[in-house]
């Protein structure tokens, strides 16, 4: 699995790899495209014969002193930019609406294909981080502008102008040419230093919207060990940095524009001063000097976005490889044998697993077997493996030896979507969304009636208290449900887990934050209206009903013993510890 806060820069140009990332989006578009294009083109077009109409009018309509001529020409002029006008409003408006399309497509695509990145990506980065790197999908927008379209044109310009100049005075063209290459040169230079630093200011950003997100989460922690300077400082520190990345390339920018005017204002001193040493002489019309200034702006005018192209494309290719590298992380394979219903079969041989390969395994050798309808209870100690077999049940991760089979089928030849649809999960860690208790509910399985919901609340002991709130099961929750007691939303989660109707029922220290009451409902609630399903309930402690099939105690990552409730009661002291805590409590 690709690190993205580590993974160093692949590559200091742009790809094929890379640039095929946009290729898709382009084709969805190509009409407007095209059209933006020819208006872009019509725009140049229009622009060109104005010098050399200006030539005319100084050296043949002012000397002559034809005034019908005269106005003539301003008319022309005067329509050309008109039209000019109204070309460069349609180009603009058709560059931002499909600029602002594709990159908002980007963003839908680049957001649908994280949630459908492996648990274990997540594992390694934090929501600040990846919302900044979603967020650096407006740095492509340069491909999608009328950039790319304008270099093409300002070749064409490059072309037309060096022909009309060569045509005016091909002495005095050449000696303008010379100041060419330095612009190349000067741009290559800076333009390895610019693409260095836009990187490194990207991964600050990011790092930044990290520690923010991180300080906003943990408020109440933060405010628990009076820590808000000690955070203001963290916070301060990073902006700091950024402050003078951001410099440090601006100043790159700034000196590099800079130098490229310098380069193009020393070549138009060059022409002016072979042009007024002509015109004292009488070899040259001060309307063909002015006709050729022009014209050389608009030949150093391409020249000059083509050599600050070379800067103003590096943040774009870094953008542009930043995306990509989070583009071509692997999926969770969605091919395989899809589900629409599970007998309950679960098998575990011989399973290792590890959250990182240079640690101890998590799992050492677990072999278990649950067959369809069996109500098993994993218990044991805070880190002996039990929530990590929950997550492998569920797929979220893969095993490093071994073989899970969920009805028979190795769970890596299965559709993992198909899967979990198939299971119910009531997590120790609940879960909910800044929404109405309603649409809580309702997430696991969204096309659920009214009564359906209501019944599922009073299934799970969550009714009562829902319909104490004055709005009832309209109530807002808050964000992750910070509005309710633990209970409540411990209550809320099984509701949840009830409603999806599933063949698999899983829960997760279910138990804790309620009271004797609610664990007797939810005692009930396996026995009696999951009967025939299989549940899997996991917890630190001894289960109180003798309705279990079998129970597995596990240690150190390992299955110690397993038995019914009697068996391990007789002949292991741990576990007669473990009801004796349950029974106390």
């Amino acid at each position: 699995m690709l690190n993205v806060q580590n993974r160093k820069e692949r590559s200091k140009k742009l790809k094929f790899s890379s640039l095929k990332l946009l290729f898709p989006y382009l084709r969805t578009h190509w009409k407007k495209v095209i059209i933006a294009s020819i208006l872009m083109i019509i725009l140049s077009l229009l622009a060109l014969p104005t010098p050399y109409l200006m030539k005319y009018i100084v050296d043949d309509v002012i000397l002559a002193k034809n005034i019908k001529l005269l106005n003539l020409i301003i008319f022309l002029l005067i329509g050309i930019q008109f039209f000019k006008l109204i070309f460069s409003f349609l180009t603009n408006y058709l560059f931002s609406v499909f600029n602002q399309e594709i990159l908002v497509k980007i963003k839908k695509d680049l957001f649908h294909r994280l949630l459908r990145l492996p648990l274990s990506f997540f594992d390694s980065q934090q929501t600040g981080y990846l919302l900044s790197r979603i967020g650096e999908v407006e740095g492509l927008g340069f491909f999608f502008s009328n950039s790319i379209v304008r270099i093409l044109i300002g070749i064409l310009e490059f072309l037309f102008c060096l022909w009309i100049l060569l045509y005016l005075n091909w002495r005095l063209t050449l000696i303008s040419l010379i100041v060419i290459p330095f612009l190349y040169f000067a741009t290559r230079f800076y333009s390895r230093s610019i693409r260095k630093t836009s990187r490194e200011l990207m991964e600050k950003g990011a790092n930044l919207s990290k520690r923010i997100q991180e300080s906003l989460s943990g408020v109440e922690v933060i405010k628990s060990f009076s820590a808000e300077d000690r955070e203001t400082t963290k916070i301060h520190i990073s902006l700091d940095e950024l402050k003078q990345t951001s410099i440090k390339r601006n100043i790159q920018f700034t000196i590099s524009s800079e130098i490229l005017s310098l380069i193009g204002a020393l070549g138009g001193f060059i022409v002016l001063w072979y042009s007024g040493w002509k015109i004292i002489k009488g070899s040259f019309t001060i309307g063909t000097y002015i006709a050729f200034s022009a014209y050389l702006a608009k030949l150093y005018g391409p020249t000059q976005i083509l050599a600050n192209i070379g800067l103003t494309l590096q943040p774009a290719i870094t953008t542009l490889n930043r995306v990509s590298e989070l583009f071509e992380l692997g999926e969770e394979g969605e091919e395989g044998i899809r589900v629409s219903k599970l007998t309950g079969e679960i098998e575990f041989r011989d399973v290792y697993f590890s959250y990182d390969s240079k640690k101890e395994g998590v799992l050492k050798g677990i072999t278990l077997k649950i067959n369809p309808g069996d109500k098993i209870l994993i218990a044991g100690p805070n880190g002996s493996g039990k929530s990590t077999i929950v997550k492998l049940i569920l797929g979220l991760y893969k095993i490093d030896r071994g073989k899970i089979t969920i009805d028979g089928h190795d769970i890596n030849t299965l559709s993992l979507s198909s899967l979990r649809e198939r299971i119910s999960f009531v997590s120790q860690n609940v879960f909910l969304f800044n929404d109405t208790i309603r649409n809580n509910i309702l997430y696991s399985r969204p096309d659920a009636s009214e009564m359906e919901v209501k019944e599922a609340a009073k299934l799970s002991g969550a009714h009562e208290f829902i319909m104490n709130l004055e709005d009832g099961f309209n109530t807002p929750i808050g964000e992750t449900g910070k509005k309710l007691s633990g209970g409540e939303r411990k209550k809320i989660s099984i509701a949840r887990a009830i409603l999806k109707d599933s063949d698999i029922i899983i829960f997760d220290e279910a138990t804790s934050e309620l009271d004797s009451e609610s664990e007797r409902r939810i005692e009930e609630l396996i026995t009696e209206h999951f009967k025939y399903r299989t549940c899997i309930i996991i917890s630190h402690r001894a289960w109180r009903t003798n309705s279990l099939n079998r129970i597995y105690l596990l240690g150190d990552g390992r299955v110690l013993d397993q038995g019914s409730h009697d068996e391990l009661s007789q002949r292991n002291p741990y576990y007669r510890e473990l009801h004796r805590t349950q029974a106390r409590s």
